[in-house]
């Protein structure tokens, strides 16, 4: 009877072995171009698809308008689509009206039908469906399109308020709060979801600034914040006639990767050197 081969344990592959060859980088290079164009092309089908809906609903806008028309007949248009073309999907009576309601809601506002083509229909029937005022709308379109929100991040802007928020009825302070840093200015930021406060003192840093702050964080994400929004940031910028100290101020909540995507998002803190420099230098002229 023969003896069984030892088994030989193959060392794991080196990060040079799974290097790709170059074959395998133009190949991906063809993949790119492949992904690309069909990113274009489901760019131009939603544009196309959106100037249709548009344009079906500036028409039946007129006839209902001009009282050619009556409700009735647009249920008549829709049972006439559905037997004599089946293939045409999306034309129901509700979605008709639909089209009607998304011409309406935008034919006599300044958002021009470009920026509107750059959403898809998901996005505009939840908007169509939340928001009653012609500025809250044009707000979420162009929110939506520059932070590229997919569906589910509009429908949880929209169940947060956002505009209300930000617009209406932006962030307020107690008085407690006030008392506790006068000198704090607040802002929200979008893209993190969270309250910002941001402290500016002309003179030297003290650590104590950056212990008073972080307890006036603590009051906000207690007395302040709403549930659904991120744990507050701190900003505290420090001018003298030798030095600007920039500091951020993060909740200690926060977890390693949250604390790492909010220092991505956060300003370069280069940058707001710089401009404290420029401040202290204009603050230092004015006061001569």
């Amino acid at each position: 009877m023969k003896s069984a081969k030892p088994r030989v344990r193959h060392p794991p592959a080196t990060t040079s072995a799974l290097a790709a060859t170059p074959e395998e980088q133009a190949f991906a290079e063809v993949v790119d171009l492949i992904q690309a164009s069909r990113g274009r092309a489901l760019a131009v089908v939603n544009t196309t698809l959106i100037d249709l809906y548009w344009r079906v609903g500036e028409y039946i806008s007129r006839k209902l308008g001009s009282a050619a028309w009556g409700e009735g007949v647009v249920t008549e248009l829709a049972n006439y689509i559905q037997r004599r073309h089946p293939s045409l999907r999306g034309f129901t009576r509700r979605n008709l009206f639909r089209m009607r309601q998304f011409f309406d809601a935008y034919g006599k506002t300044e958002v021009v039908p470009a920026l509107l083509t750059q959403l898809p229909w998901t996005h505009h029937l939840l908007i169509l469906g939340r928001c009653k005022r012609s500025e809250e709308r044009e707000f979420y379109v162009r929110l939506a399109i520059q932070e590229k929100w997919s569906s589910r991040d509009l429908e949880r802007q929209l169940e947060g308020a956002l505009f209300e928020r930000a617009v209406l009825n932006p962030p307020k302070v107690s008085t407690a709060l006030k008392q506790l840093r006068p000198g704090a200015l607040l802002f929200f930021h979008r893209g993190l979801n969270c309250l910002v406060a941001i402290e500016l003192k002309i003179g030297e840093f003290q650590p104590e600034h950056l212990g008073k702050l972080n307890f006036y964080l603590e009051a906000l994400d207690r007395d302040v914040r709403k549930g659904h929004e991120g744990p507050s940031i701190g900003v505290l910028l420090c001018a003298s006639k030798d030095d600007e100290v920039v500091e951020y101020a993060l909740s200690r909540s926060l977890s390693p990767a949250l604390v790492a995507e909010y220092q991505t998002q956060l300003p370069d803190k280069k940058m707001l050197q710089a401009k404290l420099h420029e401040l202290y230098a204009l603050t230092a002229t004015e006061a001569e």
